[in-house]
């Protein structure tokens, strides 16, 4: 399995279709990975630390421009990202553990795609409109 270019909504602000797409990327890497007949397990945890070190600082950012905004859903939001980051945690330590590869690869391939495009498509959508009416009124944001 294979994520399709532009298969996550662009956002208004460039910055979050760029991280989006960042992860897309690293996700196709790992899919990639785990096809191997044998599977390089130092590559693939490598792999994994990176796509979670990503989404943590992805998400610190969002969350800093929210706050920045003084965006009232802020709360729900940061609480997809919190859930959504307890679960990648979960599954890569439970991958760590066991070895478990169909495990590992329900969640790359199935749970964390599917989350992740629900959650552009509704939460990440509002909030960039949010985060781009501010930058248009000359407000500035902390994207790195």
């Amino acid at each position: 399995m294979h994520i399709a270019e532009n298969a996550f909504m662009p956002q208004e602000i460039p910055a979050m279709t760029q991280l989006h797409e960042e992860e897309r990327v690293m996700l196709n890497n790992l899919y990639t990975l785990l096809a191997q007949a044998t599977p390089d397990i130092a590559s693939i945890d490598a792999h994994l630390d990176a796509l979670l070190q990503h989404t943590t600082t992805h998400f610190e950012q969002e969350n800093r421009n929210m706050l920045i905004i003084e965006f009232r859903p802020y709360p729900v939001h940061k609480d997809e990202h919190d859930l959504a980051l307890s679960a990648m945690t979960s599954a890569f330590d439970h991958w760590k553990a066991t070895r478990d590869l169909p495990a590992l690869r329900h969640y790359l391939e199935t749970e964390l795609p599917a989350w992740l495009q629900q959650h552009i498509a509704t939460m990440d959508m509002i909030t960039a409109r949010f985060l781009k009416m501010h930058q248009d009124k000359g407000g500035e944001l902390a994207f790195a």
